[in-house]
């Protein structure tokens, strides 16, 4: 169970990660920024919320 618990921390944790990636790589290409940046921030900013919220909270 420890498994797949400290799995879904590093999911959620890739999330913010993902987003950086996809925001750097449309800015090196010399697109403008979207509303699908702004969508991606949300969603990282609810990852690594939730992360953290998981990790603070985790089994011991």
């Amino acid at each position: 169970m420890k498994i797949i618990y400290w799995l879904g921390i590093a999911f959620l944790w890739m999330l913010p990660l993902n987003v950086l990636l996809l925001t750097a790589g449309t800015l090196m290409s010399g697109d403008a920024i979207g509303e699908q940046e702004f969508v991606g921030l949300g969603v990282a900013v609810f990852g690594a919320v939730a992360g953290v919220i998981l990790y603070r909270r985790r089994p011991r």
